[in-house]
């Protein structure tokens, strides 16, 4: 379902190309810097006692952005370092790199109507997200971020995407996206004497082909029609987890009320195998983006697949929201939140992921290149794995230091 939501934007890009002017070239070069020290309750994701740290965090990046007629393309990255005061084993350094290219406007050159953009995002590090923050109505999470909190491991992610369209009438076309996405596994990192540690984790790729019809039947209005397979292999631990795969159909209607209010919604099966079941598929959001005040709110019922305690095919239910106000032009207020219920098909009983997050902080724009910002993270995560569960909290204070030389 997150494809055809790039697949919406990739229809009103290719449109936008047909009729934006050429200009001259633009490169630009944006390091940046961020700073932190956080209080952490649970630095190993585990239940238990004594678990908690000061953490400081370094986090230098580095993006080139070029844009001509024809092309626009983007490569960044940067290594993040955290430093633990009671826990130095934890020390780490980890990287990741981001590269993009937007080649709407060289194809559109030769064929009128046809896009292409092509991206790949890798991470390494020793942590892996349980949950991110809400940043737009028509994302849905990535299938590795669904609210499952993993036990600390040295760990290699990649994402990689195709998107491709061809706009035969300015309101009719086809589109086709290809998403690739790994995970890989190292050693995990030991856990205190007396604390429970959690399952083995898997190696796991999971791939998602997602084509069909984009009509725009006014200019407000967006609608999707598509098939979407997905493959999912994973390596195999104590005989525990298979590959599987989904064939399916989905509907998506967007719609831009007011240039400040936006409204998604989406349904549709998937059939999935070998178990044969069928199981419905959809998404919801709304979002405002006001003078003062933004708002988002969304929900999506998809299939990921599990990398912890067993690799098998989840139903994975999210729901994300966030609220910001602007108190004054140097300081904002914000909220957000996150539920994610994940549960093994077709047997329940083996795999239950439940988990919430909530977020409030509070930021001040110092300059035009320095930002401040305080949170506060309050998050519970329930692992269930063949009846036997892994109830943990953590709670973390962070104040943050951002730079970003434009």
């Amino acid at each position: 379902m997150q494809i055809l939501s790039q697949a919406q934007a990739q229809s009103s890009s290719v449109s936008l190309s047909e009729t934006k002017p050429a200009g001259a070239p633009d490169t630009q070069i944006i390091p940046s810097l961020r700073v932190a020290e956080r209080y952490d309750s649970n630095v190993f994701f585990v239940p238990g006692t004594n678990l908690e740290d000061y953490v400081t965090t370094f986090s230098p990046q580095l993006k080139l952005n070029h844009r001509n007629p024809w092309i626009e393309g983007m490569i960044g990255g940067g290594a993040t370092g955290e430093v633990f005061a009671k826990n130095s084993r934890l020390n780490y350094a980890g990287a990741n790199g981001t590269v993009g290219l937007n080649l709407d406007g060289a194809m559109n050159s030769l064929i009128p109507g046809l896009g292409l953009r092509m991206t790949d995002t890798f991470v390494y590090t020793p942590q892996l997200l349980s949950f991110t923050a809400p940043t737009g109505g028509n994302q849905i999470s990535e299938a590795f971020v669904q609210g499952i909190q993993a036990q600390r491991a040295n760990s290699f992610s990649n994402a990689a995407k195709v998107e491709a369209s061809y706009f035969f009438f300015p309101f009719m076309g086809v589109t086709s996206t290809y998403n690739d996405r790994r995970i890989r596994f190292e050693d995990s990192i030991a856990t205190p004497t007396g604390v429970t540690q959690e399952g083995g984790l898997r190696d796991t790729n999971f791939q998602t082909l997602t084509s069909g019809l984009v009509v725009k039947p006014s200019p407000a209005d967006t609608v999707v029609l598509a098939h979407q397979y997905q493959k999912s292999t994973a390596s195999i631990l104590d005989g525990l987890g298979s590959p599987f795969s989904t064939q399916g159909a989905l509907v998506r209607w967007s719609r831009s009320i007011t240039p400040a209010l936006q409204v998604m919604g989406e349904g549709g099966f998937a059939v999935v195998s070998p178990s044969g079941s069928v199981e419905a598929l959809g998404a919801a959001s709304l979002e405002w983006k006001g003078q003062y005040t933004t708002f988002l709110v969304s929900y999506s019922r998809t299939i990921a697949p599990s990398f912890l305690f067993a690799s098998t095919s989840l139903l994975s239910q999210a729901i994300t929201g966030t609220v910001r106000r602007r108190i004054t032009e140097p300081l904002f207020l914000s909220l957000s939140g996150s539920y994610a219920l994940n549960e093994s098909m077709p047997d329940s009983s083996l795999l239950k992921f439940e988990s919430y997050a909530i977020t409030p902080s509070i930021n001040y724009v110092i300059s035009k290149t320095f930002t401040a910002t305080l949170a506060y993270t309050n998050s519970r995560f329930e692992q269930t794995f063949a009846s036997q569960k892994f109830p943990f909290d953590r709670n973390l204070v962070q104040l943050s230091l951002a730079a970003e030389w434009k």
